[in-house]
């Protein structure tokens, strides 16, 4: 026995000797970014992908084996090619790419990943012609009857409320158009109450809805109406002048040149929305609403989401991921599309700042 211990201690030594001599320039390899490409059996540099999930804290497996990482999540150490990455989230359908890898790179994918049932709720039994919107949380429903118009505050659950208070003298007046401005409070309607056309200028900052009668500042029916949210002016465009109309000194500048800031401001496209950061399109055809991601790892393809009014506006609200339309029937509708907002994100490697392969 006594003879056998050196001997031991001389395989152990001489085991450990090995293990480290192959183990070190591993782990060295690993910490300069390098790894052994299983197909070559040869030290490569490696890449990594960055992917967010919206919503988050989704699990992500690479190449089958699972991530110890869930999104928003960094997964390093990829040799270059392409490597298959599975996302899931209970509730949501499983999200699959694959995912190509540089050398000394990183892929940087933003994925929304698609409910199994989305959640579509109704906002108001009652039928709306169309929907407006009014600052960047506050929706018009409006219907030809002044009384039957209602406001909407984007993410409450309030449920609409009249846009005149009761037995306003204004109630019989049938809409025949509402100028609005997405970053403005105030909107103008214009509604014809027995024989006369009435512009009625509206602050939805009010509770109720603050309404100034402002047909005298107005000589005839404008083609169109633009203002900012900077100060009490308005613009009325007529076919050969340009009216600048002083709200709050109720004065009427006719003759005024149209200011570039005006001429050039365009409305939102009520058919087509960026949503997610700017990483997936919300778009209409003939009354299908879809989704478009625009991420193409694994090709474009196109989600139906719900059917809507095609004559109607639909808005979507960043602040609460939600799209606001009307169906088929009227009534108003909202689609949870996103499940927070923003979309997290967490710090890649300043060694691949510079350098940083992003999905089209």
């Amino acid at each position: 026995m006594i003879w056998f211990m050196p001997r031991l201690r001389k395989l152990v030594f001489y085991l450990f000797a090995l293990i480290y001599l192959i183990l070190c320039p591993l782990i060295v390899a690993h910490m300069l970014g390098f790894a052994v490409n299983p197909l070559t059996q040869r030290l490569v540099r490696t890449g990594l992908i960055f992917i967010a999930t919206n919503p988050p804290d989704a699990a992500v497996y690479v190449d089958g084996r699972l991530s110890r990482s869930k999104t928003p999540a960094v997964l390093r150490d990829l040799t270059p090619g392409s490597h298959f990455i599975r996302i899931e989230l209970n509730g949501y359908t499983d999200w699959e790419r694959y995912i190509p890898v540089e050398a000394n790179k990183a892929t940087v994918a933003n994925a929304l990943l698609i409910p199994q049932e989305w959640p579509i709720k109704v906002i108001a039994v009652k039928t709306y012609a169309n929907i407006f919107r009014a600052g960047q949380d506050t929706l018009i429903a409006a219907n030809p009857l002044l009384a039957d118009t209602d406001v909407i505050s984007m993410g409450q659950e309030t449920g609409p409320a009249p846009l005149l208070v009761a037995n306003s003298i204004y109630a019989q007046g049938r809409l025949t158009h509402l100028y609005y401005e997405p970053s403005s409070p105030f909107i103008l309607l214009q509604a014809a109450l027995k024989d006369k056309t009435k512009f009625l200028w509206v602050n939805l900052n009010g509770k109720p809805p603050v309404i100034e009668d402002i047909s005298d500042l107005f000589p005839e029916v404008p083609s169109s109406v633009e203002w900012d949210n900077t100060d009490n002016n308005i613009f009325a465009i007529y076919p050969t002048r340009i009216y600048r109309i002083n709200i709050h000194d109720k004065a009427i500048y006719p003759g005024e040149v149209l200011p570039g800031t005006i001429r050039t401001r365009v409305k939102n496209n009520p058919d087509k929305f960026l949503i997610n950061d700017g990483h997936d399109w919300i778009i209409r055809q003939e009354g299908r609403i879809r989704l478009y991601p625009r991420e193409n790892f694994g090709g474009p393809r196109m989600y139906d989401i719900a059917q809507s009014d095609p004559s109607a506006n639909m808005y979507f609200s960043p602040k609460t991921g939600e799209l606001f339309y009307l169906n088929n029937d009227g009534r108003l509708c909202a689609v949870q599309l996103l499940a927070y907002h923003p979309l997290l994100n967490i710090p890649v490697p300043d060694a691949l700042k510079a350098d940083i392969r992003t999905n089209p």
